[in-house]
């Protein structure tokens, strides 16, 4: 069984550590509940830290000629500067992290679907970002980033821990062998994020005779930011998945195989995660002992019990 690090994550405070929201409530997260027994987080508010209380009255954002402010309508107090500098400097303070966990809909902390105040319009628009979230989304556009909302799709909550376990695995890299390692171990679950830069970050490993450890190093970090900057596609994932298959296809009965292919349809479709049809491979590696396949990571990416799949089977 693989033996996962700890990845280091900037949590919303008030997400299951503090009731620190406007009015005085915490937010109820079963998965970041859970996760907690397999990272570690950095918790921040930053509506708190630049000196709002608990309870506050709520903050908007609001938008004028294109320029948009931060503001607290009650009290007319406007704390768009004093939360950039607040921003910047926390953002600036981050040497290590593998992603972030912030809080829906929030005009600080949101990533999607932030409400935006106009005068010329007495209803907000609906598709904004709260001022840190979209800060973290430009300093960090290669790491995991995703509020408590949207995780309680287990579709994204996978495309999430893959990514941030995968990142985790790579700043333990420390010399060349490590990187090695790492490459082969991560071979297919690169191949699903895009073939042609896998195949460029081997030749990166390949060709390091003529270039010290430091450069190696920094070009393939630069090529695999690359290559996860997008999520995971359905269809270059069935094609992993098609591509393991065929190890031991002969060796299956003609129902085994039909099942599994009713578990890739079926994870096509969005009806399941991608843990089912992993779930089906990975019982016949052990059966058939297939020690490449037992190495990839793309076969057990992520703590298995962070998705429930008994709940949706």
């Amino acid at each position: 069984m693989r033996k996962f690090r700890r990845p280091l994550i900037v949590l919303s405070r008030c997400i299951e550590h503090d009731h620190c929201r406007y009015d005085g409530s915490m937010i109820s997260s079963p998965f970041v509940r859970q996760f907690s027994a397999y990272a570690d987080f950095i918790t921040v508010c930053p509506e708190v830290e630049v000196g709002l209380g608990i309870p506050r009255s709520p903050i908007h954002i609001t938008e004028e000629d294109g320029v948009l402010r931060l503001v607290q309508p009650e009290t007319g107090r406007d704390i768009t500067d004093d939360m950039n500098s607040f921003i910047d400097s926390f953002l600036d303070s981050l040497e290590i992290i593998d992603g972030f966990i912030l809080k829906n809909k929030s005009p600080s902390c949101g990533i999607k679907n932030v409400k935006v105040y106009r005068d010329d319009n007495p209803r907000p628009r609906t598709d904004g970002m709260g001022f840190f979230g979209r800060k973290v989304k430009e300093r960090f556009p290669y790491l995991a980033v995703e509020d408590e909302g949207r995780l309680r799709n287990l579709q994204i909550r996978e495309d999430f821990l893959i990514k941030i376990y995968l990142m985790r695995d790579f700043r333990a890299v420390g010399k060349l062998r490590d990187l090695i390692e790492f490459h082969t171990e991560n071979k297919m679950l690169l191949m699903s994020y895009d073939p042609a830069i896998q195949a460029r970050l081997g030749r990166i490993i390949a060709e390091q005779d003529h270039e010290d450890f430091d450069t190696v190093l920094s070009e393939y970090r630069k090529m695999l930011c690359m290559a996860t900057r997008k999520s995971l596609k359905p269809g270059r994932n069935i094609n992993t998945l098609l591509h393991a298959f065929g190890h031991f296809s002969s060796e299956l009965t003609h129902e085994e195989k039909n099942y599994f292919l009713e578990s890739l349809e079926g994870y096509r479709k969005g009806l399941l995660p991608l843990i089912v049809p992993i779930s089906l491979l990975k019982s016949w590696i052990i059966r058939f002992d297939d020690e490449y396949l037992k190495g990839q990571t793309f076969f057990e990416p992520y703590p298995r019990e962070l998705v429930p799949v008994t709940l949706i089977v």
